[in-house]
């Protein structure tokens, strides 16, 4: 059958469309090959590809990048306004296709849990594409899809523990085994893949060294990127800790080796939660919260709060933050090359992560744990800003400052910036974007630091009155930390995180 044109009555080539058309008109394709059942049959070749042959190699990484393309533009609506200004209704996005209609996914984390080790690690005349590289490529793929809020939202998909095992057209019907049953009378795990364990896996690898190449190094950030954005579900979150994996995380930190950088942010997803909740459930995050206590999680934690250059995990010298040009970056006699300065920016913000991920896991605890939590542990929390001469008061009132004055120079900036001129001008609220541009620049952080300062101080009489006399020093009050608490409760939804951050302006 004829296809239907994509350019109207007056067919144009491509060099004589607008840049509007062409991207109007890659979205229709796109949508005729999804809607068309395009996901399925990629999904399905790739069962019969031999990775070992030069033409099925080159397959693999074509279908992936194929995939890759279909979710960029996804992301960035392309898809979904080729389907308004063509007046078509709108269906599944590419990631609701992947996972309701495909098992793709449980394809990803088998190629994901090939060993390159056992492999040709680097390409060949007869593979030129490495196993390495589609490995790379497929946890790239994995990670993108995991992103997607229609998969963090539970709109589609399954818990990653309990994943279909991938299925192909290729496959040997008489391969197929019907599960087994279970003494309880439910089904074996011999039809499913379990993608959490083979996230931790794959993390478990470098636990105690680093990536020595830079492909290991993407893969290894990229599986930390899957990983993280899956603890966005709860239910992900419950099989996460059921397999020991805050105690897989704490090792990594532990080694002060690269990946202890990827578990912290681990930790934070795992037990922050959502602050989207109005229900009050939150079970998964308190337990994270109590079993990272339980583990040792406080030892660990503390040091890097504190900033203590002995704790913080270190950049693999395969990455751009660790190489020894981020040294030379820094020094501000003599000329400095481009990508020294690019090495040393990205040290700067392996550290600027590491010390937000470590204000966000404090503040986490301090939101989950309650006085009635297991293993004793707000008590064990508490009793760490009291010690030492409350110096973790010290600390917390110092990233207040901290943070609070980088929101402030942002939210300034944003005023005397053109787009604030332009929003202005379209009758938009500048308000808003001004409040936008104070969270993004430290608003978010300063938030939380004063929620942090707020339980020490009603959890101790000894941590309030050292955090006066300590703002008095400085020429500041407790009602800085009120206003920033304030301010906190206005941007969250009613249920237990605003009513306890309610509690903190009350009682501090």
């Amino acid at each position: 059958p004829d296809l239907p044109s994509l350019g109207g009555d007056d067919e144009k080539s491509s060099s004589e469309m607008n840049p509007s058309e062409r991207v109007r008109n890659m979205g229709l394709l796109a949508n005729a090959f999804v809607d068309g059942g395009g996901m399925e049959l990629v999904s399905s070749n790739l069962g019969r590809f031999d990775e070992r042959v030069e033409e099925d190699a080159k397959g693999v990484e074509d279908a992936l990048s194929l995939v890759e393309s279909l979710l960029d533009l996804d992301r960035t609506s392309v898809l979904r306004n080729a389907r308004e200004n063509n007046h078509q209704d709108g269906s599944l996005s590419v990631v609701s296709c992947i996972c309701k209609q495909t098992t793709f996914l449980s394809w990803l984390f088998r190629r994901i849990e090939k060993e390159v080790d056992s492999e040709v690690p680097t390409a060949t005349a007869a593979a030129p594409v490495s196993p390495a590289v589609l490995r790379l490529h497929a946890s790239e793929v994995l990670s993108a899809i995991l992103q997607h809020e229609d998969y963090s939202a539970q709109r589609c998909g399954d818990r990653l523990a309990s994943l279909p095992k991938y299925k192909s057209a290729f496959d040997d019907d008489l391969d197929e085994k019907p599960a087994a049953k279970a003494d309880d009378g439910s089904e074996k795990k011999e039809n499913t893949i379990d993608g959490i364990e083979v996230l931790l896996m794959a993390i478990a690898a470098f636990r105690k060294s680093d990536p020595q190449i830079e492909v290991e190094c993407e893969f290894l950030e990229n599986v930390f990127d899957a990983l993280a954005a899956s603890l966005l579900r709860e239910d992900n979150v419950v099989d996460f800790v059921n397999a020991e994996g805050i105690e897989l995380m704490l090792r990594c930190l532990r080694q002060k080796v690269h990946a202890g950088g990827g578990a912290l942010k681990v930790l934070n997803f795992a037990l922050s939660g959502s602050a989207r909740d109005s229900s009050g459930s939150n079970d998964a995050y308190i337990k994270a919260c109590e079993t990272f206590v339980n583990a040792g999680g406080i030892k660990l934690l503390f040091p890097l709060y504190m900033a203590r250059k002995s704790a913080i995990p270190s950049p693999a010298a395969c990455s751009e933050g660790g190489s020894s040009l981020a040294k030379k970056g820094k020094h501000n006699g003599g000329t400095v090359s481009k990508r020294a300065k690019r090495a040393a920016h990205a040290r700067k913000k392996w550290l600027m992560e590491v010390e937000q991920n470590s204000i966000n896991i404090m503040y986490a605890l301090t939101r989950h744990i309650a006085k009635d939590s297991e293993y004793d542990a707000h008590a064990r929390l508490l009793v760490k800003f009291v010690e030492d001469d409350c110096e973790k008061c010290d600390r917390t009132i110092e990233l207040c400052q901290k943070y609070d004055e980088k929101a402030r120079i942002a939210e300034y900036q944003y005023f005397r910036s053109d787009e604030a001129e332009e929003t202005e001008k379209m009758g938009m609220d500048i308000e808003l974007g001004a409040l936008n541009a104070k969270l993004r620049g430290g608003g978010g952080t300063f938030h939380r630091s004063c929620a942090i300062l707020s339980f020490a101080c009603v959890g101790s009489k000894r941590c309030r009155g050292h955090a006066m006399d300590q703002l008095k020093l400085q020429g500041s009050g407790l009602s800085v930390i009120k206003l920033g608490l304030t301010e906190f409760a206005s941007l969250l939804s009613d249920g237990r995180q605003k009513s306890q951050i309610e509690y903190y302006i009350t009682e501090i």
